[in-house]
């Protein structure tokens, strides 16, 4: 119950010293900062009571509790003190205290609290003198926020930001939040800048201006805002409101992908595979990929696939490229779906399974993708596969449907046709029920 804490040889003190308590806490002797703190805390110094709330909401040196941490905060934050002001407002912004909900006392409390109320509020009193927390309260967090973000608390500023871009608590006006973000970028705050850039970058709250929004996201990138290097990676790749800079776009993802942000690994590696700012290497591409891949990135699962699948960075794994593409595929990604299908069907790699890969072209077609459709038509069609030409009927009739005006739905409706003038008028009643029934839900339909 109590938090990690070093061992004092004398824990009580003659003379409570605030500095003397930074540097027990500096030094993980929290019952030694607990012991200089407290005394200063209980007598009105608002920086002691800030510390104790500290304290009591990580649980060090004290039993952790965010009603204590609460109660300290306020003292403090009603003297002024930005920072508890702040921690405060997180207090009420969180509903601080729901973490309590499973601690062996509370379940004790409100077991007992049904037989007896009195007894139980009288022992509740003993182990949480200060309550259980505090419940979520928007408008006292913005009250909180707003006392902090005033006396210039860089945090509070950009929390006030959020809420106004958001309209939580306020009503939603983007021209304000650029306001705070502002406060809080110009003192150094990173999330700040990239919020202000952000806001440049799509015209919210202020006139859309790309060189502003470089400008600040490349401050809050130089501070390492994971971020802000993502956009401005992007930025520089598809040269938005600027010229396409590859080079710089490498440079950007990769300074995100080493603090292992999964997006900007697989577009590092994507940009190896292009040999777009950096050599063509695949082998890089099956580095960046993987990462990204083993943090459950589906663009990354898909790419992997295909680089097995192509022998692309060494010799052709179609079992290994199955694996990545089942992960993808499992995640709803419509290529790996329809490429698993297709080496399933046709036992690329090994023997066929007919059955599963029609289930995840089945499962493709329901998201749209025509290619799965045809796929699905040629394998019902043909003698040696599925061969049960009312349900290629459907599936050409359907791939048809889904096709553009042209010669490949021409082509696709002629195949139809001749399957259609095979068919008894029952199989023919029959498509007709599937391809009801497809329409009304396909996904239901794809998933029985």
């Amino acid at each position: 119950m109590f938090g990690n804490m070093k061992k004092s040889k004398n824990a009580a003190v003659k003379k409570p010293d605030f500095q003397k308590g930074l540097t027990a806490f500096d030094a993980e002797d929290y019952a030694t900062a607990v012991a200089h703190w407290l005394p200063l805390a209980e007598r009105g110094n608002n920086e002691a009571q800030y510390r104790m709330g500290q304290l009591y909401a990580r649980g060090l040196g004290v039993v952790r509790d965010f009603g204590d941490a609460a109660y300290w905060f306020r003292k403090a934050a009603e003297q002024g003190n930005p920072d508890a002001q702040f921690s405060l407002a997180l207090c009420y912004a969180n509903g601080e205290g729901a973490q309590q909900d499973s601690a062996l006392p509370v379940r004790w409390y409100k077991t007992v609290a049904k037989a007896n109320p009195v007894a139980a509020d009288a022992n509740l009193a003993l182990l949480y003198p200060n309550g259980l927390g505090v419940g979520q309260d928007i408008a006292q967090a913005v009250h909180w926020y707003s006392q902090a973000a005033e006396r210039g608390h860089a945090e509070a500023q950009h929390h006030m930001g959020l809420l106004h871009a958001f309209g939580q608590g306020v009503p939603q006006d983007h021209g304000v939040a650029a306001g705070w973000y502002r406060k809080a970028a110009e003192q150094g705050n990173a999330a700040a800048q990239h919020a202000l850039a952000s806001l440049y970058a799509n015209g919210h709250g202020v006139e859309r201006d790309m060189e502003q929004a470089i400008a600040w996201y490349e401050r809050a990138a130089g501070q390492g805002f994971v971020n802000a290097q993502l956009a401005l990676a992007v930025i520089f790749e598809h040269g938005t409101g600027v010229p396409a800079d590859p080079a710089r776009a490498a440079d950007c993802y990769r300074q995100a992908a080493e603090q292992g942000h999964a997006v900007a690994q697989v577009n590092l590696g994507l940009l190896y595979a292009r040999g777009h700012g950096v050599p063509q290497d695949y082998r890089e591409t099956l580095k960046w990929c993987r990462l990204s891949a083993d943090k459950g990135n589906v663009n990354a699962q898909f790419n992997l696939g295909l680089i097995h699948a192509n022998g692309l960075a060494g010799q052709v794994d179609h079992a290994e490229a199955a694996v990545w593409y089942r992960k993808a595929a499992m995640q709803g990604n419509v290529g790996a779906q329809v490429n698993l299908g297709l080496m399933l069907a046709h036992g690329w790699g090994g023997r066929p399974e007919l059955v599963e890969g029609i289930d995840w072209l089945r499962k493709a077609a329901a998201q749209g993708h025509t290619g799965a459709m045809i796929n699905m038509a040629m394998l019902y069609a043909a003698a040696d596969k599925a061969n049960n030409p009312t349900q290629a009927y459907v599936w050409y009739i359907m791939a048809a449907a889904a096709s553009q005006p042209g010669p490949d739905r021409e082509g696709l409706e002629a195949k139809a046709h001749e399957l259609g003038n095979r068919l008894s008028s029952e199989e023919r009643h029959k498509a007709q029920v599937l391809m009801e029934e497809w329409k009304k839900d396909p996904k239901r339909v794809a998933m029985a």
